[in-house]
Order: C-alpha cells, then sequence, then structure tokens
C-alpha cells in the first residue's frame, strides 16, 4: 500500500520546531553530511535541489557556501519555517538566499526542472516510503533532475536506530510487541498509530540492503562512490552533548568521525543515519 503523503506532511506540520532544531542536537551528523556533499561536488557555485530538506537546514548552510539551491518539502509547514528564514535573511540584507521554496513531493516528477543539478539531495524522503516501489520512484525522479555526471546524496535510517532507541526507552516492547518486531526486523516498515502524531509511516533499512537496492534497481544509471555513516560511530545520540562543546571541540570530532570512522563496513552498523553518494552515468 503506497504511502500516505498526507500522514506525512502533517506528521511533520506537527513536529516542525523539533524537526528545526534537530540538527542542532545531532551536530556531527550535520557536519559530517555538510563535509560529505562538499568532498563530493565542485566548488560554489553549483545548482543543487535539496528534496524533502524540510526546513532548510542543509539548504542554507549550503547557501552560505555560494551554492545555487532550491528547496522542496512535503510538509507545508517545514516550508513556512523555511521562508522565515529566507525572509530574516532578506531584512538582515544577507545575500545567500535560497533560489526557490516550494511544497512538494519527491514523488512527483514535475516538482523542479530536469537535467539542470549538479547536485540533488534526497535526505528525508526515503525514512517515511514505506513501498520499495515508492523508494525507487523517489530515487528515479532525483536522477532526471540531475545532469550526466550529477551526484546524488540519498540517505536512509538504520534499523540499528531504532532498536538502540527503544533498549534505551522502551526495553519491553521487544516482547511485548513481539509479532510487529519479527516483522520489521525482516522488512524494515514501521507504521503506527502515535497518540498527539497520527500515523507514523517510516521505513529502516540495513547496510547491505542499501547497496542492493541500487545494484538492483538504478545499476545502469547510477554509480554508487561510497556508502557513510553521517554520525561516523556515534550514532544513538553519543554526538548530543557535543552540541555544548566549543565550535573547534566540535569540528575536531567531526573531522576524526568522517575522516576515520564513517566508510569502514565495520563502523556503518553504528549509524543512526546512512548516506550513499551516487554519481549519474553519462548516457
Amino acid at each position: 500500500m503506497p504511502t500516505p503523503a498526507t500522514d506525512i506532511a502533517n506528521l511533520y506540520n506537527i513536529l516542525g520546531s523539533n524537526e528545526l532544531s534537530r540538527l542542532d542536537t545531532h551536530p556531527v551528523e550535520l557536519l559530517v553530511t555538510l563535509r560529505t556533499i562538499s568532498e563530493a561536488i565542485p566548488p560554489a557555485p553549483q545548482r543543487i535541489a535539496d528534496v524533502g530538506g524540510g526546513p532548510g537546514k542543509y539548504a542554507f548552510a549550503l547557501a552560505d557556501q555560494g551554492h545555487l539551491v532550491d528547496l522542496v518539502d512535503l510538509s507545508p509547514g517545514l516550508i513556512q519555517l523555511a521562508q522565515a528564514e529566507q525572509d530574516k535573511r532578506k531584512a538582515t540584507g544577507k545575500e545567500n538566499l535560497l533560489q526557490s521554496l516550494s511544497v512538494g513531493n519527491a514523488l512527483d516528477p514535475t516538482i523542479l526542472h530536469h537535467g539542470t543539478y549538479d547536485a540533488v539531495l534526497l535526505l528525508g524522503p526515503l525514512y517515511h516510503l514505506v513501498d520499495k516501489s515508492e523508494r525507487v520512484n523517489a530515487v528515479a525522479n532525483a536522477v532526471r533532475l540531475a545532469k550526466p555526471n550529477g551526484v546524488l546524496f540519498v540517505a536512509f535510517v538504520s534499523i540499528a536506530a531504532h532498536l538502540r532507541d527503544i533498549a534505551i526507552r522502551e526495553p519491553g516492547r521487544l516482547i511485548a510487541d513481539k509479532e510487529f518486531y519479527a516483522k520489521y526486523l525482516q522488512d524494515g516498515r514501521y507504521e503506527k498509530f502515535k497518540p498527539g502524531v497520527g500515523n507514523a509511516h517510516s521505513f529502516h533499512t540495513q547496510v547491505g540492503d542499501v547497496k542492493s537496492f541500487f545494484a538492483d534497481n538504478f545499476a545502469d544509471t547510477l554509480e554508487l562512490i561510497e556508502l557513510r555513516s553521517q554520525e561516523g560511530i556515534l550514532g544513538g545520540s553519543l554526538d548530543a552533548t557535543l552540541s555544548k562543546s566549543q565550535p573547534q571541540v566540535l569540528q575536531a570530532w567531526a573531522d576524526l568521525m568522517y575522516e576515520k570512522y564513517s566508510t569502514g563496513e565495520e563502523y556503518l552498523g553504528c549509524a543512526d543515519h546512512l548516506i550513499a553518494v551516487l554519481k549519474k552515468r553519462s548516457l
């Protein structure tokens, strides 16, 4: 059954403030991901599509580097938050603005112009597309947006992340919801009703399944350059205390995670989030 887009939009309309601050409390994820992007694309200005980019934390950070960024998200509430930041920047005379902001669905092939982007970010949509056909469709749309030899950045949530979370907060759920978790560990589908936020549809995956997803569905159009842990070995919110550190201390930890602990097979399982870096093949 396809993922109800209205449920996901409503979820993020409710969780907007949390989404705005999430990367402030997980700074290693932010810094490692930004470095991953910067290392994989030429220097600014590059044209970048941030599809499913929420309130624009990455979009504005990349604009600050001089890139030309178009932001799209399914949630009107999150786009409103991004627009508020855009308006604030305009009011203070800041030059590095987003090129455009719009409400749109990663599954819609008409959201932006095809073949015009040096890089396409798909850092959120695959978290919530529970049917494989939808995930294939979202990536295929991102491929269409990219120029030949353009770079895609596609993020996934690890099954290990959710297991760590319930082990810390509600360990009894593994037994109380035994049948649910037996199925979840097989297909990664997390579909539950959460009081106060409604239906929560999300998809979580294993490291090996990320690689096979691209090999099975995009071997002719995409080359997988690397798969990286966005937190290094500091998944499970182990980077949270670093948000209170001095900038140079935080940067030193982020650099260590990026350089030593984010691409080795033995470290990928430590991730909450995995980012695949792919190049669009020239036909």
